[in-house]
């Protein structure tokens, strides 16, 4: 019950009918007194099941009513119980958002990769002699020779396609991999303060 409005109208309701039936196991409890026309067990019983239980527990317990009637003394209760229990139920109920699937097609992330510049990574053994030959041959630049593993940032020449010169070092005696140089971008939306003097 997220609906304010709502909300105020289901407890106005349960106040009234739990006062209402708390007046009238009263009233009917005075009629038995004195003999004269009394309310049905069925319409007492009834105003608890619509929402009066604790009226009709309290008219019990306070005007010492049908406490003796097993239908009364069990039967209450029991309303009771379940009333509170169906209340903590849909109290507690959480609204769920249901999200529909996105195709694959638009949850596959693209990553973005540099046009010109390509890595490869060689064989130890067989050395960079052969890439360097290549590199030569192909007119591609070294753009970083990398210390701490066999491997190379090249830039492709500029009459061919990126595509294609990595086809081309792919055949390269030595060479393992050839990947694409990929473009990670590190957005920071913290802008730092400027310090005061």
């Amino acid at each position: 019950m997220s609906n304010p409005s709502i909300l105020r109208i289901v407890i106005l309701y349960l106040v009234a009918i739990n006062v209402v039936t708390f007046l009238l196991y009263g009233i009917d409890k005075f009629k038995a007194k004195r003999s004269r026309w009394r309310i049905p067990e069925s319409v007492l019983l009834g105003l608890a099941v619509v929402g009066g239980s604790i009226g009709a527990w309290l008219g019990m317990m306070v005007w010492r009513h049908k406490t003796q009637h097993n239908k009364f003394r069990y039967g209450i209760p029991v309303i009771l119980a379940l009333q509170i229990a169906l209340l903590i139920m849909v109290s507690c109920k959480t609204e769920q958002v249901v999200e529909t699937a996105k195709p694959l097609s638009e949850n596959r992330y693209v990553p973005e990769h540099s046009p010109d510049v390509f890595l490869i990574s060689y064989d130890a053994e067989t050395g960079k002699d052969p890439v360097l030959k290549a590199i030569k041959k192909y007119r591609c630049e070294i753009v970083y020779d990398y210390h701490t593993f066999n491997g190379m940032a090249l830039k492709k020449p500029e009459d061919k396609t990126l595509e294609e010169t990595m086809q081309y070092f792919r055949r390269v005696k030595g060479v393992l991999t050839v990947e694409y140089d990929y473009i990670t971008r590190l957005d920071d939306p913290i802008k730092p303060k400027l310090e005061e003097r």
